[in-house]
């Protein structure tokens, strides 16, 4: 620890022994007097005492600029009477008591002269040392300032050039959606010759990548009417390829301006398929989409299976909660369990002055045309 304390502090013991020695020299040297190691202990030790705490006032009285103006002044007056009184006082108790300072003491006025020009002496050294060290604080600052800002601005370029290319990537990951749609068209065309409803699967599957290809362009945010009817063509193509299933989806007739955040009801139909019995024509499954009481009600109705899958299950649910939470806050409300009769019930209501609405015109205009 002292190794650590006298290499922190290498500097200033320099200092103090070189200006030490240089006026002990120069006052034998054209005074003819040499005091006692005693007497130059003492007085240098109350000497750097002032020295070292008058800057720590000076800062405590410059915090504030608005109250520096009486404050400095005053933490002079104070630095000085208070270093007057206490090598006044050591002189007199040394001179008594002691033979650290022998001989008779100069009249008074001359101990107070002396004194006072003594503790300006080191004030107007100290306040030196206040302005030396404030200006190395502030430096070092703006050093740090500049490195973190320096520091933001190579991060900033990394993660634009990582944004880079990840978009060029995934141009790159892209198929093009022309040529993929036509190519459902040709392959569309040549079922409906021999099985017109495994050329419905090519029309749904179509139609419901259109509808994903879409999805990118729009910030977002989907027209819940294309959601319901991409529902509706998810449950004719589970129809085609897994026979009869008992599932209604009903909907409002004033959901045509609401856009809402993507695959919340495609999610939840595809959760039905997973994990509900779908087969009970006396217990249909059913989806109903509203607006009431100035919300939107999305609730869903349907059996358990007796053996669930553990794929995913609960996952979807937890994720349409999570991305309500996120876009719409304590606007939205979702809750999801089963009911005294055994059905799977979820139930989302958002409020409407939460919704994105856009008239039928400004949709046409978003559209892309594929």
């Amino acid at each position: 620890m002292l190794r650590n304390w006298l290499h922190t502090y290498r500097i200033h013991i320099i200092a103090w022994t070189i200006f030490i020695i240089w006026e002990t020299l120069m006052v034998l040297y054209f005074a003819g007097i040499l005091g006692t190691f005693g007497n130059y202990a003492i007085h240098y030790l109350i000497n750097m005492t002032l020295f070292y705490t008058y800057p720590l006032l000076l800062e405590k009285a410059t915090e504030f600029p608005s109250g520096a103006v009486w404050k400095v002044p005053l933490v002079v007056i104070l630095a000085i009477l208070t270093y007057l009184g206490i090598v006044t006082g050591v002189d007199i108790l040394l001179n008594t008591y002691t033979n650290i300072l022998p001989g008779k003491l100069p009249s008074f006025r001359i101990r107070i002269s002396r004194v006072l020009y003594r503790g300006s002496f080191f004030l107007l050294f100290s306040t030196g040392y206040y302005f030396l060290k404030r200006f190395i604080k502030e430096k070092a600052e703006k050093s740090r300032i500049e490195k973190q800002r320096f520091q933001m601005l190579i991060d900033k370029e990394k993660m634009d050039k990582e944004l880079a290319m990840s978009k060029n990537a995934f141009m790159k990951a892209q198929i093009n959606p022309h040529l993929l749609f036509n190519t459902f068209e040709f392959v569309h065309q040549k079922l409906s010759t021999y099985s017109p409803e495994d050329a419905k699967v090519m029309l749904y599957l179509s139609d419901m990548m259109r509808f994903a290809a879409n999805t990118q362009h729009n910030e977002g945010y989907v027209y819940l009417s294309e959601e319901i009817a991409q529902c509706e063509n998810l449950i004719g193509l589970h129809r085609i390829t897994q026979g009869a299933i008992y599932i209604e989806l009903a909907s409002g007739p004033d959901l045509d301006e609401i856009k809402l955040i993507p695959l919340v009801l495609l999610t939840i139909l595809e959760n039905m398929f997973k994990h509900g019995n779908l087969n009970n024509i006396e217990n249909k499954a059913t989806i109903d989409v509203y607006t009431f009481d100035d919300k939107l009600r999305i609730e869903s109705r349907n059996l358990p299976r007796l053996v669930q899958s553990k794929v995913g299950f609960g996952s979807g649910m937890d994720n349409i909660r999570n991305r309500l939470k996120y876009a719409y806050h304590q606007n939205a409300e979702i809750t999801a369990g089963i009911d005294e009769e055994g059905f799977y019930i979820v139930s989302i209501s958002i409020s409407l002055s939460a919704l994105i609405m856009e008239s039928e015109d400004k949709k046409a205009e978003q559209s892309i045309p594929l």
